[in-house]
């Protein structure tokens, strides 16, 4: 069995015709737009869900093609042939290689896609990926008025743009599989029409739970509908008949898909050949001036940004030095603080310091003093030492002599009891008396 190609789904639709509700719907259901996106705007707060390279490649070759976004003219006669075409030929290829190698289905979304799909649907062919075609449709005189709303321009404009865009995607997306839905019914009910649209281009995607579903309707929200369908401008244009014939078989496409409305469609591009033919040359030259004009006027505002950018950058460079001067002074006015603060503290401590140089003088004094006290104490302290060593000595002679003299006293006393025990001792005992009382007598 031969594998699936990848699928390119390209979304084309006229500015303001709910291309972007389309697209983020996509990306909610598991389609890739790419990494690189625009980032929301005023005008679109949800988002453009537009890949970033690819805006860029289409504005410069739109630009090398002398055309803008909102020419009513028909593209130059073989422009595909071009320098600038097969440039963007060139990076239309790599961003598909460097975003989408591995997407099994993907998107690309951007207005200008209506007027450069041969070229993308060529690019896809030779790269091997399946292309179709969804195109979100919005009631003409809807996109006018919001387009006259965001640009101050009359309805007519906004109507013919509508009819151009959605005449050249038809004729360029005959060679794919493609589709149509109306933003009305997106907004009604998103899944029901996303799946439709999709399963008609046998593109299939699985809602995996019923927070998908609540996600969209969330996203793809009734209130971001501020111009609801009213009647075209003016039914004396000429192109009238013809924008109303295309939106009516574009709602035919949108709910039956049956290609007797897809050649009605067809005829538009016939007819409005025709009135073309008849004042095109005149709506050409308006719109040469008026792309003069829109350059001339993009240059303008090219300069006034660039002169806006320096001034804001001179004004930033004033506020950021006057900031610094700012800091410096605080800065200043801190260190005077913290220098007298510390002048402070130098005073105080030079004032413990002498402090601190009287008391060790005071000490060193004391300590002068405790040292020779000290010396004094030493010398007392020898002479004492000397003076105790002397009486050792002479205590030592003393013990030495009582200790001789107890020795004779002790041999005298065993004497004397040698001689009082003696028989001649005790004879003359009564003599001894005698004599003791004659002494008396003589007293």
């Amino acid at each position: 069995m031969k594998p699936r190609k990848k699928t390119a789904i390209l979304v084309a639709g006229m500015h303001r015709s709910g291309t972007s509700a389309l697209a983020g719907a996509l990306k909610l259901t598991g389609v890739s737009l790419g990494r690189r996106l625009l980032e929301p705007g005023q005008d679109n707060p949800k988002g453009y869900w537009e890949h970033r390279d690819a805006v860029v490649i289409h504005e410069q070759l739109l630009e090398a093609l002398g055309r803008r976004w909102d020419d009513v003219r028909p593209l130059p006669d073989k422009w595909m042939l071009s320098d600038a075409a097969q440039m963007a030929r060139s990076q239309i290829a790599d961003l598909i290689q460097r975003e989408f190698e591995d997407a099994e289905v993907w998107a690309v979304k951007d207005p200008r896609m209506c007027r450069l799909l041969p070229l993308w649907i060529e690019v896809l062919r030779e790269c091997e990926i399946r292309a179709v075609t969804l195109m979100a449709v919005r009631a003409p005189s809807e996109v006018a008025a919001s387009i006259q709303a965001r640009n101050h321009w009359a309805l007519p404009i906004g109507e013919l743009l509508w009819l151009r865009h959605v005449i050249e995607a038809e004729s360029a997306s005959r060679q794919v599989e493609r589709t149509a839905l109306l933003y009305e019914d997106l907004i009604a009910d998103p899944s029901a029409t996303i799946t439709r649209a999709l399963a008609r281009v046998d593109v299939h995607l699985p809602f995996n739970s019923a927070v998908d579903e609540g996600a969209l309707t969330k996203f793809v929200d009734r209130a971001d509908r501020h111009h609801v369908h009213q009647a075209l401008s003016g039914n004396d244009s000429p192109l009238f008949p013809i924008v109303e014939k295309a939106y009516k078989a574009l709602s035919r496409i949108a709910h039956e898909d049956d290609d007797r409305s897809w050649a009605s469609l067809a005829e538009c591009a016939g007819a409005l050949e025709i009135e073309w033919g008849k004042y095109g040359s005149v709506v050409s030259a308006v719109a040469e001036m008026a792309y003069k004009f829109s350059v001339g006027e993009a240059r303008a505002r090219a300069e006034i940004s660039d002169v806006a950018s320096k001034l804001n950058a001179q004004i930033s460079w004033s506020e950021e030095a006057a900031q610094n001067l700012r800091n410096l002074r605080e800065e200043r006015d801190r260190i005077v603080s913290e220098r007298d603060m510390v002048c402070e503290e130098l005073g105080r401590i030079q004032s413990e310091r002498d402090q601190v140089r009287d008391e060790l003088s005071k000490i060193r004094n004391d300590l002068d003093y405790a040292h020779h006290e000290l010396r004094q104490l030493r010398n007392h302290l020898e002479e004492v030492c000397n003076e105790r060593d002397q009486m050792g000595r002479g205590l030592t002679i003393a013990m030495e002599r009582s200790a001789g003299l107890e020795f004779a006293n002790d041999k005298l006393r065993k004497e004397l009891d040698a001689v009082q025990g003696s028989w001649s001792w005790r004879m003359m005992g009564p003599f001894r008396a005698m004599a003791r009382a004659i002494k008396m007598v003589a007293r």
